[in-house]
């Protein structure tokens, strides 16, 4: 956006700051001089606005705000506002009026009008010239050259038609018909849809939206008598219209802006006082029409003190505070110790919330005020370390229903069951009866979560459950007998269900072993171990073990259970987990000022080698610049031996005190290579 520094003087009046002082200050907002006022000449400034600062694209806008900054820190300036057109007159002289209909729909929120006659189209004074050629717009007429003015001067759109080529005297906003042709000034029709706003006559269409005008409307040099109108539309309409046409015009930015319905008839005013100038008093003009159905209400913002300091991070004075809210132009309503009630001016359309109003302040104030300390606080990632089991709870759960699974409740007593046998068998339980039972065909207290679990997903499928994929978690106590003693157990039983498979079939069982990886990250559980599951009910399973004793069970159930639908299943020793996590302490490793590294390495083994056989290895192996090692690829079968298998592993470098050479890193390397060769008997592959 182009900004003409001696237009802006025009407003901000006087301006008496040494160079380095406006220089400075101008920064703050986006813009850097030197010696702008010691000389005569104009300086045009581009400058970028951020998309939500539209009060700010316009020439009398970035005074304003440049006024609030002088103002507030010390300077003697005062802002003079354009002067508007304010005469009281009757309607024109041998004109009827015109009347403008608009539905009552939220698409439409303000739309201003006024005749002019008895005017004559030439060729703008020097001053309006100069002033449009300083941002690189190209003069037309005088009429065109003060609309144009009028928009680069207060940001508001306007648009013009010559009144005589206005069917009925009617102006008629509403949506196009589907199919409707408009014509473009360069010979190119446009088909419109109902989706397009478009300001009609009784007969045609005069303009899209006020963005483009029809040739037939527009005027020329034979105009005697104009309608210039100002609307305020919702700005998504008018940019889905002009993305829709791929429509491009200079002010184009003023018109997809969210536009003060406010401003309307003042533009009108300035446009008329304007024209006056120029036409030395020689025309006629009649009342501003104004269509304004459901005006805005200003927003209200309740402003607490105590959230400014926290915010900030500096105590401002309440008298500061008020100070920048009146340079705002923000009204305060009501105030007390603790807070103020404040109204925003319309054309702030960006300030909405208390944060807004919190940014505002700081803005003013000066962020170069508020002191950068040089230690950083951080809150630590871990934030599941209490003390207390039910606060343990509470966080990973919050963390489990924000992966999407639901928690259930089952009972605790469950059927008599041939896989309840097989699984109590392996595990060395007996069941435990109930003597006297409320149901007779659930007689025996759960040994597992497992089948309470299935239980609960086949009861969802089988009520026409329609989601393809269900989650649910469980805490929940078990019950057996062991060696003559009864005991009792309590777990965390997390599954997935597959109705329908979706893309790869081992998708959900990686899914949920990072499911259980995200709660050891937030549990503070690093050194972990996995190991192939013997687990008689699950297929491909792994054992997850801390301090070489069991944590969790994971697999995929097998399908002599489930026939129809696959189910993934988790299961946690909570109380084991929970101890872990009370014992677990808060330590701080400040993170490494010095890159990272990686490098891939491709290798044959034997089947029977595991990757996590692997990485326990390395990790025995002493190479302190070894962070992380993940494995990447694993590929099995055509043009390898029936006996192997190929991992592809990144091992990730980083060193505390240096960056790391290639040197030492292919060093390492190297040392790796043959560490695996050794012990693995591996065949090295590729390596990257």
């Amino acid at each position: 956006m182009k900004i003409s520094l001696n237009w802006i003087k025009k407003y901000v009046f006087p301006l008496e700051i040494s160079e380095n002082e406006i220089s400075n200050i101008l920064t703050d907002i986006g813009l850097t001089t030197k010696k702008v006022f010691s000389i005569n000449k104009d300086f045009i400034l581009d400058i970028e606005i951020t998309p939500n600062r539209t009060d700010a694209m316009s020439h009398y806008g970035v005074a304003r705000d440049l006024y609030t900054v002088l103002k507030f820190r010390g300077y003697k300036v005062h802002l003079l506002k354009p002067i508007i057109n304010k005469d009281k007159t009757d309607d024109l002289c041998n004109q009827s009026d015109i009347h403008i209909f608009m539905k009552k729909n939220e698409k439409y929120i303000r739309y201003s009008g006024i005749l002019i006659s008895k005017i004559k189209t030439k060729p703008s004074p020097y001053w309006l010239i100069s002033r449009l050629k300083s941002i690189g717009i190209k003069s037309i007429n005088n009429i065109i050259d003060t609309i144009n003015f009028v928009m680069y001067e207060l940001g508001q759109p306007i648009h013009i038609f010559d009144m005589d080529k206005i069917e009925g005297k009617k102006i008629i906003i509403k949506n196009a018909e589907k199919g409707t042709d408009f014509q473009l000034s360069n010979n190119i029709r446009l088909k419109l849809n109902e989706k397009d706003l478009v300001i009609y006559d009784s007969v045609k269409p005069l303009s899209i939206a006020g963005i483009i005008n029809n040739p037939i409307s527009s005027i020329n040099m034979k105009t005697k008598n104009i309608f210039i109108g100002s609307a305020c539309f919702h700005s998504n309409i008018i940019r889905d219209i002009i993305k829709r046409h791929s429509i491009k015009i200079e002010t184009q930015h003023l018109f997809e802006k969210e536009n003060d319905p406010n401003q309307t008839v003042n533009a009108l005013q300035r446009t008329v006082f304007l024209i006056k100038e120029i036409m030395n008093n020689k025309i006629e003009y009649s009342k501003i029409i104004d269509f304004y159905p459901n005006p805005t209400s200003l927003p209200k913002i309740k402003l607490r003190y105590n959230k400014i300091i926290n915010t900030i991070g500096k105590k401002i004075s309440k008298k500061k505070i008020k100070k920048i809210l009146l340079l705002l132009e923000i009204i305060i309503l009501y105030e007390n110790d603790k807070y103020l009630f404040i109204s925003v001016p319309s054309y702030r359309t960006d300030v909405k919330r208390e944060i807004d109003v919190i940014e505002e302040i700081l803005r003013i104030y000066g962020i170069h005020q508020i002191t950068v300390y040089n230690k950083m606080k951080i809150p630590t990632l871990h934030k599941c370390f209490y003390k207390t089991e039910y606060e343990i709870q509470k966080i990973l759960f919050e963390q489990l229903v924000c992966y999407g699974f639901q928690e259930i409740i089952s009972s605790t007593m469950v059927n008599e069951d041939k896989y309840s046998s097989l699984f109590n068998s392996f595990f060395n339980r007996k069941e435990i009866k109930v003597l006297n039972p409320i149901n007779h065909n659930h007689k025996i207290m759960r040994s597992s979560l497992l089948f309470s679990m299935i239980d609960c997903i086949k009861y969802n499928y089988n009520n026409n459950r329609t989601d393809s994929i269900i989650k649910f978690f469980e805490l929940g106590k078990v019950y057996y007998k062991n060696n003559r003693k009864f005991l009792e157990k309590t777990y965390l039983g997390i599954s997935i269900s597959e109705k329908n498979k979706i893309g790869s079939k081992n998708y959900p069982f990686f899914y949920l072993k990072g499911v259980i990886e995200q709660i050891f990250q937030k549990s503070g559980i690093c050194n972990y171990t996995q190991i192939l599951s013997k687990h008689p009910l699950l297929e491909n399973g792994i054992s997850i073990l801390y301090n070489q004793k069991k944590l969790v069970e994971l697999g995929k159930f097998k399908k002599i259970i489930l026939k129809k639908n696959e189910i993934f299943y988790a299961e946690i020793d909570w109380k084991y987990l929970v101890s872990i996590i009370q014992k677990k302490k808060i330590t701080y490793i400040p993170f490494s000022k010095y890159p990272s590294s990686r490098r891939d390495l491709s290798l044959l083994v034997d089947k029977t080698v595991s990757f996590e056989k692997m990485n326990q290895l390395i990790k025995k192996k002493e190479n302190h610049i070894i962070k992380k090692i993940k494995i990447y690829d694993l590929y099995e079968g055509e043009n390898l031996p029936v006996s192997k298998k190929s991992y592809t592993v990144s091992f990730f470098f980083e060193s505390e005190k240096k960056t790391l050479t290639n040197k030492i890193i292919n060093i390492s390397m190297k040392e790796i290579e043959f560490f695996l060769k050794k012990e693995l008997k591996a065949e090295i592959r590729k390596k990257t």
